[in-house]
């Protein structure tokens, strides 16, 4: 991976220009010279993400393109402003091993492209779960240690991710190993964070307020994630959990009062994460 320099803080568009045509031109050049796209992957509203290649090690990669229109913050990084989303995963891979690690970075006129490593033989954990239904609390239980660890590791470096949900971990079907993806809503650790995320799995603090601590409201979506691996269900009604006790009847008792702790509605009685990783 190559190596980054990270400054602290946020930049206008007058210390760091939005639109470089410079860069543009010597990012173009460089990306021509290193990389190879092959076919999309998927599209959504902030980005599409495609195979491709390196073309010096011959190794599969991915990329994702990022829409300047779909960027709401910008950071300083070697000098240029870059999306938040870029700037966050660069510094929690630094962190985190669990976190896909990214390669290199490029802006085009009208976007700006993120390489990153292709994990071989995973599929993300919405898929994962679809196929196997509840799983064993062995099986939940040491997926869930992963994420939580990958958790409090970037909160060590002031990151939260900020959507935290099975559709942004991968998992290998074989040794249950995670990888974190999708840095697009991550941001810097607050005791006030206005909403971001996925609302099915926001605190209700954040729908009765507008804001939340993000420790409270990532602890608030482990126990989501949680809770899905062991039931297989996951309703929220007017930003109220609706939990499946049926589905609950063959969890240990020490389970259930895990999941009453987590999602206790004032997040000052709610677990905190370091609190999380020593349980497990």
């Amino acid at each position: 991976m190559s190596q980054h320099s990270i400054e602290s803080g946020y930049t206008s568009e007058e210390e760091c220009s939005f639109n470089n045509l410079e860069i543009i031109a010597a990012d173009t050049k460089r990306f021509a010279k290193s990389f190879s796209i092959e076919e999309e992957i998927i599209k959504s509203a902030n980005g599409i993400v495609y195979s491709g290649f390196d073309l010096s090690t011959g190794e599969a990669v991915i990329v994702k393109q990022i829409p300047k229109t779909s960027v709401s913050e910008y950071i300083v990084m070697d000098g240029r402003q870059i999306p938040s989303e870029i700037y966050f995963q660069f510094k929690a891979a630094e962190a985190c091993e669990a976190v896909v690690q990214p390669i290199d970075f490029f802006e085009r006129k009208s976007s700006f492209v993120i390489i990153m490593e292709k994990m071989e033989n995973v599929t993300d954990l919405f898929e994962f779960n679809r196929q196997h239904g509840a799983l064993s609390e062995e099986a939940a239980l040491f997926i869930f240690k992963q994420v939580v660890e990958a958790v409090q590791e970037m909160a060590s470096v002031g990151i939260s991710h900020r959507d935290i949900k099975d559709e942004n971990i991968l998992i290998d079907p074989e040794t249950l190993q995670v990888f974190i993806i999708d840095f697009g809503c991550a941001s810097k650790i607050s005791e006030r964070s206005t909403p971001r995320g996925t609302p099915d799995y926001w605190a209700p603090e954040i729908f009765a307020n507008g804001v939340s601590s993000t420790e409270a409201a990532d602890c608030w979506a482990l126990g989501a994630l949680l809770y899905i691996m062991l039931t297989g269900s996951w309703r929220v009604e007017n930003g109220q959990v609706c939990r499946n006790f049926i589905g609950e009847n063959h969890l240990s008792e020490d389970l259930k009062t895990l999941f009453d702790r987590i999602f206790h509605k004032n997040p000052a009685f709610r677990l905190d994460i370091s609190t999380l990783c020593k349980l497990f």
